[in-house]
C-alpha cells in the first residue's frame, strides 16, 4: 500500500505543468541539422537545377550532359586504373609542394613575426611578393623546369608560400602581450618563450594557413596541368576535352571538386583534433 508521501511524489510526476490559460506556448528547442544533411541537401539541389538547365534546351546536351550520364562517367573513372594513376601524380605535386612551403613558410613567418626589427621590413617585400599570381610565372617555370612535375611544384609552391607566412607572422604578432609579460616575469627565455607561449597562441593561425594553402595548392596544379603539363587529372581532362567527350570531362570535374572537400575537410578534422582551442578561440570571437 502506497504512503501518502509515495502518492503525492506520483502525481507530482505523472501531471505535467500546463501553461497558464492564455499565455504563450513554451517553444520547443529544436535539434541543429547536422551539417552533412545541409551539404547532401545543397548537392541535390545543384543536380536538379543542372538537369532542368538540360532539359529545357537552355543548353544543348552535346555542350552539358545530363547529370545521370555524367554520374555513370564518375563510376567509370573510379574503377579506371590510368585515371586513378594521374589522380596519384596530382595529389604527389601537391604534397610535395604543402612540405616544401611548410617547411620554410612557418619557421620564416615565426622568426618575422616574433622581432620586430625584421617584421617591418619584411612586411612590404611579402605584400609585393603575395600581390603576384604564380601564373605569371607559368613561362618561366616551363623554361626552367620543363612540363614535369617539377614546373607544378615550383608554381604551386609559389602560391602557397604567402599565406603560410602570413598567417604564422600573424599569428606571432596577435600574441597575447600580457602573457608575454607574465612569461618574461618568470625569467623565461626567448626559446622558452616561443615554446610555450608564443607557438601554441600562434598555431591557430598558422592551422588556418595550411587550410586555405591546401585548397590554393590543388588549384594550381590542376590549373598547371590544364595549361600543358604532360601528367595529372587536369592532362586527362583536357585530353578528353580534345576527344570531345564533355560527359568524360564534367565528371573528372565533378572529381576535382570531391577530391577538394576532402582535403579541406581532411585538414579540417586535423585542425580540431591537433589545435582544438583553436576552434574555442573562433567561437568566442563570434
Amino acid at each position: 500500500m502506497a504512503t501518502g508521501v509515495g502518492v503525492t511524489q506520483t502525481v507530482e510526476s505523472t501531471v505535467r505543468p500546463t501553461p497558464p490559460s492564455g499565455g504563450p506556448t513554451p517553444a520547443r528547442r529544436r535539434r541543429p541539422v547536422p551539417d552533412w544533411v545541409i551539404g547532401l541537401a545543397g548537392v541535390a539541389t545543384m543536380l536538379v537545377l543542372w538537369d532542368l538547365v538540360v532539359r529545357s534546351g537552355a543548353v544543348s546536351p552535346d555542350s552539358l550532359p545530363y547529370p545521370g550520364t555524367t554520374l555513370l562517367r564518375v563510376g567509370e573513372l573510379l574503377v579506371d586504373p590510368t585515371f586513378l594513376t594521374e589522380v596519384g601524380h596530382t595529389l604527389w605535386a601537391w604534397l610535395i609542394a604543402m612540405v616544401a612551403a611548410s617547411a620554410v613558410g612557418i619557421p620564416l613567418g615565426l622568426t618575422l613575426g616574433y622581432f620586430s626589427a625584421l617584421n617591418r621590413p619584411a612586411s612590404s617585400v611579402v605584400h609585393a611578393g603575395r600581390s603576384i599570381p604564380s601564373s605569371a610565372f607559368l613561362p618561366i617555370a616551363i623554361l626552367l623546369f620543363g612540363l614535369g612535375t617539377q614546373m607544378k611544384v615550383a608554381l604551386a609552391i609559389y602560391a602557397i608560400f604567402w599565406p603560410i607566412l602570413l598567417n604564422a607572422m600573424y599569428g606571432v604578432r596577435d600574441t597575447e602581450p600580457l602573457m608575454l609579460a607574465t612569461g618574461r616575469s618568470m625569467g623565461w627565455g626567448r626559446l622558452r618563450l616561443l615554446r610555450r607561449v608564443v607557438l601554441p597562441s600562434a598555431a591557430p593561425s598558422i592551422a588556418t594557413g595550411l587550410r586555405v594553402a591546401s585548397s590554393t595548392a590543388l588549384i594550381v596544379v590542376l590549373s598547371a596541368e590544364l595549361l600543358g603539363a604532360t601528367s595529372g587529372v587536369g592532362n586527362v581532362i583536357t585530353t578528353y576535352q580534345q576527344a570531345q567527350r564533355p560527359d568524360f570531362v564534367y565528371a573528372g570535374i565533378l572529381l576535382v571538386g570531391v577530391l577538394g572537400m576532402l582535403l579541406y575537410y581532411g585538414f579540417n578534422l586535423a585542425e580540431r583534433l591537433v589545435v582544438p582551442w583553436g576552434q574555442a578561440q573562433r567561437e568566442g570571437g563570434k
